[in-house]
């Protein structure tokens, strides 16, 4: 199996430029904890619900837009993301991806085919694969 077999293709991103509050309105719409940053079609980094909830302070432990002060949500995401990350290749077997979640301790991974953001790889992908085997 193939990290393409389960990846989400086509993921939500942001830009570095757009404001924490877009970025925690996608998460929540969507119910999603990791968005890929884009810039200029160029993947730049990742944000994820953990920085984001650390950008927002010590009391943010849910992502409730009504619970969050909006000048706390006025920051950018290049100030919160994690810049350089780590990607895996749409062909690359699921097993090897997996154990980069696992030995990494992230919670997503962003994939590319030949240089290109072309979906993102879950924790939370893998473990719906791991119950249907289960089953």
């Amino acid at each position: 199996m193939h990290v393409r077999d389960l990846m989400t293709a086509n993921p939500v991103t942001v830009a570095p430029e757009d404001s924490l509050e877009t970025a925690m309105t996608k998460m929540v719409s969507r119910q999603i904890r990791a968005l890929p940053v884009v810039d200029n079609g160029v993947l730049a980094g990742i944000l994820t619900d953990r920085d984001l909830k650390m950008a927002l302070g010590p009391d943010a432990r849910s992502m409730d837009l009504d619970s969050v002060d909006p000048r706390q949500l006025e920051g950018s995401v290049e100030w919160f993301m994690t810049p350089g990350v780590a990607t895996v290749e749409a062909d690359a077997d699921l097993a090897a991806a997996t154990q980069v979640l696992v030995d990494m301790r992230v919670g997503a991974l962003p994939v590319v085919h030949n240089g290109d953001l072309v979906g993102i790889l879950s924790v939370t992908d893998v473990l719906k694969e791991a119950v249907r085997l289960f089953a």
